[in-house]
């Protein structure tokens, strides 16, 4: 299992089987090629399965979050080809388990945003 926290709330953790987390990681770097402190984050991350968003430099944090739901909602609707279909295990049962994974991740990064634009509301 791995996990990518937006905060130690539940409901901000994603958590999911270590393959759907790398595969996430390997998708959004393959539209993010040049970004290598991305990629440096993201070689942390695999070693440790997991990703801690707020350990992370805000603009670093925002800029993955966004990159994550790009990814995300461009599989889900079939604008982006994941890796996964090149991996030996990228078969239909699994693509339908990695599609799951990525609605949750979509609901958790909601959940995040929303609680994040509350805080900001009450702080304005």
């Amino acid at each position: 299992m791995a996990v990518i926290d937006f905060s130690d709330r539940p409901e901000e953790i994603w958590c999911v089987a270590s393959w759907a987390f790398r595969q996430v990681l390997d998708d959004v770097m393959s539209l993010n090629l040049e970004n290598l402190v991305m990629a440096e984050q993201f070689y942390k991350a695999k070693l440790f399965s997991g990703l801690h968003m707020g350990f992370l430099e805000p603009n670093l944090a925002d800029t993955i979050t966004k990159a994550m739901e790009q990814v995300a909602i461009g599989t889900l609707s079939g604008e982006f080809r994941s890796g996964i279909y090149a991996q030996p295990y990228g078969d239909e049962n699994t693509l339908k388990q990695y599609c799951i994974g990525l609605e949750q991740l979509l609901e958790v990064i909601a959940s995040s945003n929303i609680r994040c634009r509350r805080i900001l509301n009450d702080v304005r």
